[in-house]
Formats: structure tokens, sequence, C-alpha cells
């Protein structure tokens, strides 16, 4: 800690996490600056470093050497902590990284590769999480303001695919008793729904009872001239969902489904955590990398694909690409399946499709649609609540996680979302539409 109290990473720290790896390596100093600007992260606090040095390549010879990390702790005021429930979704980060992520990783073995959009930890405990900078090898976010487009969505589900298929091989035909292990918050090792819990329901009442009322406004006002006769089902059936006595409840419940494709979900796929590689050197390099695996839970692989297209995809690239999208990761999700169980007989596809589109139907338009269709629709929706706001708003509206308490008095509560402008109205109201259009909601 530094003198006011706040974790830091200090040059010994840095030695130590560095040596491990690369004993032939001495740092001398570390530069640091901030990892993310207001709007970029909302539950920690991102640093970014730089340890610079010098490296023995031979015995009498040395060279420069430089290591960038990145590392997020806690919001350093306890307002900031409290509104985001930021302890605990760091404690489930770092189950993940520590148990979940190995568990899944060592299913790879043996050139057995489809999934590796996770970055290296250098250490990962109760209060500090230190990784590398992926910046250093290119990789960034797409802009968060617009969303991502159609390749970029594709190159998303690749990674999702081959991220599921691991929990699927993991629970189905190698270690099902490891994947119920790493599912039990209560044995220390387990990831937890940290969100969508009933216990929390009173704790974020205040916040989406202020989400719900900016997303009925908006939709009401940007509501298209030629849906104006249909009004007031439209209107009513969101009400509806949002219902004060309804609404989180009915999350809580659909993050805990538990079925067939079950798997460990990165529970929070929108825009800032999705980092790409535009300039590819190589072949089969890796282009995805997902990030911040605070929210990740054990449910349905459609919590996911909900997030992602529901949340980060535009209605013109839903309506003309929806079913594209889905086609896209089914073939991936299977080919991964293969690549990591190639001893064991193809699954048919068109039966494993059946199964598929049963579980995520909510979003493939074309295919009949039932409750589970609709569930997982609400799902999409009640995170665009939180979500479409944050993605939309200017960097000065969005809470700033590095202030004192002291010294954000009078301004805007943490416990309340943006407002939402004529975009997030114009998104917020396409997703309305196309779910009461589709029975969803």
């Amino acid at each position: 800690m530094d003198e006011e109290g706040h974790v830091r990473l200090t040059l010994e720290f840095v030695r130590k996490l560095i040596i491990k790896d690369e004993p032939n390596v001495e740092i001398t100093s570390l530069e640091e600056e901030l990892g993310s600007g207001r709007g970029d992260n909302y539950t920690s606090m991102l640093y970014r470093i730089r340890a610079k040095g010098r490296k023995q390549v031979r015995s009498c010879e040395w060279i420069n050497y430089e290591r960038a990390i990145i590392y997020k702790v806690l919001p350093r005021s306890r307002e900031h902590r409290e509104a985001f429930k930021s302890e605990l979704l760091f404690q489930n980060e770092v189950a993940f990284y520590t148990y979940v992520w190995p568990a899944l990783n060592e299913l790879q073995k043996n050139g057995r590769k489809v999934f590796s959009g996770v970055a290296k930890i250098y250490a990962a405990q109760i209060d500090i999480i230190a990784m590398e900078d992926l910046r250093e090898r290119g990789f960034k976010m797409a802009d968060r303001r617009k969303g991502l487009q159609l390749e970029h969505l594709k190159r998303a589900l690749k990674a999702l695919a081959g991220f599921h298929a691991l929990s699927l091989t993991l629970r189905e035909t190698r270690q099902p008793e490891e994947f119920a292990r790493l599912t039990d918050p209560n044995g220390g090792q387990g990831i937890q729904e940290a969100l969508f819990r009933t216990e929390n329901e009173d704790w974020y009442r205040q916040y989406y009872q202020a989400a719900a009322k900016n997303a009925i406004r908006m939709v009401s006002d940007a509501l298209p001239t030629h849906m104006e006769s249909k009004r007031v089902e439209i209107m009513e059936k969101l009400r509806a969902f949002l219902n004060d006595d309804v609404f989180f409840r009915t999350m809580s419940e659909l993050a805990a489904m538990q079925g067939p494709l079950t798997v460990f979900c990165h529970g929070d796929c929108w825009t800032n955590n999705i980092l790409f590689k535009d300039d590819l050197t190589r072949p089969n390099e890796e282009v995805v990398y997902l990030v911040d695996f605070q929210l990740s839970r054990v449910g349905s692989l459609a919590l996911d694909l909900a997030n992602l297209l529901y949340c980060c995809a535009n209605g013109e690239i839903r309506r003309a690409h929806m079913t594209q999208l889905l086609q896209h990761y089914h073939f991936h999700l299977m080919s991964s399946l293969h690549t990591l169980n190639p001893e064991q007989p193809p699954k048919d596809p068109s039966v494993m499709w059946e199964l598929f589109a049963s579980n995520i139907v909510v979003l493939f338009i074309v295919y009949r649609l039932n409750e589970e269709m609709r569930r997982c629709g609400r799902f999409g929706v009640g995170l665009a609540l939180d979500i479409l706001p944050i993605s939309t708003c200017e960097s000065e509206e969005a809470p700033d996680l590095y202030e004192r308490s002291e010294t954000s008095k009078g301004k805007q509560s943490t416990r309340a979302p943006p407002r939402g402008g004529a975009e997030c109205a114009r998104l917020m109201t396409d997703l309305v539409l196309e779910l009461v259009h589709n029975h969803a909601l």
C-alpha cells in the first residue's frame, strides 16, 4: 500500500513477478500511468506500468529490457466499491484466473488449441490482479460508442465458441467432477453469480429503478412513427418486464438456469472487454482476447451470446446478419469440440444445431420461439438497460473511479446509470421492437 492506504505495485513486487519467468532479468525502475479512462471500466481501477532494466543474454553481455504490465485494484472510494459490489467481483475474477482458467487450459495440451484469448496473469490475489499489457502486442478495444461491426462480431463469436467448448468438454467428456468443483463457490475455488442473485435485489433496486425509467422514457420518445399503432402493446410489454417486483427476480432466475449447454460464461461480453488485433503477422495468430472476468458465471452459453449480440451490435446488423452470425458461432463450436475430442465420433451437426437452437432460439429469428427463447431474450434486454447507456455516454458522464469519496460529493450518484442520449434511445428501441416482434418480450 502507498502512503494513503491504496494498493499499488512496488518495484520489489514487480521484480518478483518477472523473475519467476525470466530469472536473467534485473528490473531497476518503474513508470506508471492510468490504464483506462472514465467510462472504460466500472468496477475496478486500472494502472499501466513499464518495468525497465536489463537482461543477460551471455555471461558478460546485457541488453536493455522493458516489460509492460496492467494491474487492477479496487476503487479508491468506499462509495464506489459498495455501489458496484467491487469486492465480490474482484474475488470472482481471482477464482477464475487461479482455478477455472488453468483447468480449462489444461484441456488444450498436445496441440488441441481452440482458445488462447486470456492474457498472461502475473498475480491474482484478493487485492490486486496483474497481467500482461496486451497493447504491447497490438491489441486494442473497439470504440465503445460505435459498437462492434460485422467482422469484429464474427471474431468475438469464434473466440466465445472456443471458450465455451472447453467448458462443455470438461463437463461432458473429461472431468465432470472438476467442473462441479469449480462451479461450487463454497469450496473456495469456484466462481459464483456476483450480480443477479436474490439477496442483491434490494441493494440494486435504486439503480435498476432508474435504469428502467430511462429505458421506458427512451423507447416511448424514440418509437418510430410507423409503430404508433402498436405503441400501447409495446410499452405495456416493456413495463411488465421492468416491473419492480418482477425484473430482478427474473434476471436472477435466468442467470441461475442450468441445462445441457451450461458453461463457464464470460459474463460481461461488452465492447470494452473484447480486445482485437487488426494487423495480423502470423496465419494462426489469436485475434481476440477477452478481459475482465469479474462477472463470470455458470449458466447457459446463450447468456454470453445475448450479451454480445444485443448489447454490442446495432439493430441493422442483427436484422441483416443474425442467422449468419449464429451459424458462424455454431460452426466454430462444433469444430472446437471435435478438436478437443478427436477420438470421439463427431456429433451429428443437425442434432447439435437443434440442441443449440433450442437453448438460444431467442436470438435466432427463423426458428420457432419457445419459453427458453423468451427468457434469454429478456436477459439481453435486462443487460441492455445498463450497458447501452454506459457504452454510448460521453466520458465525462461516466463515474470516475479514481476519485475519492470526498471529491465526488454533489456529483451524479454512482447508484444510477447515465440517462442515455439519442443514440442510446435508438439502440434500445430497436432492441425492444425486435424482441416484441419475436414474442420474446
